[in-house]
């Protein structure tokens, strides 16, 4: 009789949609029965009930001996993740948590107080997290660092496995070349640890200098106010230099047709442990710029799938950067779709999954047919 896994996520975060999917994937596919519980506001993407049966958080909660688990997957902090983590242990679940910002608060004292203030309420959750879980998996080798100095006295049984994805552009990816690429974009949260404001700079600066290359912002962030503010960047919006697309969540259609229409994307962050943002670029074929720091060095590699520079203040070395990728194209846009196949496809880590489930009881193996 085949086990069963859940995947589970009681805070909507629509950034995590793909992960999600990939590890409902990546258990199907390893001979278990599988099946989501989710916050309600994730019912409306047609993404997990094509993979596997849907089942409300509220509903779950209502009715937890309606459904029988072998292992759950928690997939993103959540205020009730330890006490839903601690019934399912009760009930004999096994219960993996995915921890994707093992980061001291430190790293976040440039945000504003709402963002911290969202960040101390994750951390704590998260600690109480780590107490009910069998095992934890960190995103990278600079997440697991993080990871082993602030957070391993709260669980010591820690893996360190990439993002997953599901190839959602298909090989196709990287047939989009360099007319169907126009953009350099900033995808994702516009918030000061992703750097918006250099970024900014960086459009300001490259339109003034003369160059050709347009933008795109697609961001779930409402930036109504900070177009408001500034006048440039408004008129460069105008004019068509910029296309920007704010204020709502988007969905991974959306995100990875705007991540096929980049020829470059802005990974210049502050501070970073992993990001999502650059392996569904890579999925897509599109390179990125970044800094070395964070997980970035473990992924990019120049000339391959992306270029560092020194400084996000450094628009001209940027501009450079950007120029060389956009006169090879080609040659990034297959880098890119190489990287992503090797490191961030979920089919690549079977392997890896079933390694880590052998130190869960004996019975749950048995279900892996890979």
């Amino acid at each position: 009789m085949a086990r069963s896994a859940v995947v589970v996520s009681l805070h909507y975060s629509p950034a995590h949609v793909s992960h999600m999917v990939a590890y409902g994937r990546l258990l199907r596919e390893m001979g278990f029965k599988a099946s989501f519980v989710l916050d309600e506001k994730y019912l409306s993407f047609p993404d997990f009930s094509a993979i596997a049966p849907v089942t409300s958080a509220r509903e779950y909660a209502a009715n937890p001996n309606s459904q029988t688990f072998d292992i759950a997957v928690y997939c993103n902090s959540a205020i009730n993740n330890s006490a839903s983590a601690q019934d399912m242990r009760a009930r004999g679940v096994e219960v993996l948590y995915l921890f994707h910002e093992p980061a001291p608060l430190s790293l976040h004292w440039s945000e504003g107080w709402k963002e911290i203030f969202k960040l101390v309420v994750a951390k704590y959750c998260s600690i109480a997290m780590l107490r009910q879980s069998t095992a934890v998996l960190v995103p990278s080798n600079c997440a697991r660092h993080l990871y082993d100095g602030y957070f391993a006295r709260y669980n010591q049984n820690v893996f360190t496995l990439p993002l997953l994805f599901d190839d959602e552009c298909g090989p196709g990816g990287a047939a989009y070349g360099k007319t169907e690429r126009p953009y350099f974009s900033f995808l994702g949260y516009a918030i000061k640890a992703h750097d918006f404001d250099s970024f900014v700079a960086f459009v300001k600066f490259s339109i003034r200098a003369g160059s050709s290359i347009r933008f795109a912002i697609a961001t779930r962030t409402d930036l109504s106010d900070y177009l408001a503010h500034d006048a440039e960047l408004s008129r460069y919006a105008a004019e068509g230099w910029i296309h920007i697309q704010h204020g709502r969540a988007l969905s991974n259609e959306e995100m990875n047709q705007y991540s096929r229409d980049s020829f470059c994307v802005w990974n210049l962050y502050k501070c970073s442990t992993q990001s999502g943002v650059l392996a569904r670029s890579f999925m897509a074929g599109a390179p990125v710029i970044a800094l070395k720091m964070g997980s970035f060095p473990e992924y990019i590699v120049p000339g391959v799938n992306g270029e560092f520079v020194t400084a996000a203040s450094d628009a001209k070395a940027i501009l450079q950067a950007a120029e060389k990728i956009r006169q090879n194209l080609s040659d990034y846009v297959l880098g890119s779709r190489k990287t992503f196949a090797e490191t961030f496809y979920y089919r690549v880590h079977k392997k890896d999954m079933t390694e880590i489930l052998k130190g869960f009881p004996k019975e749950v193996l048995q279900c892996a047919s890979h």
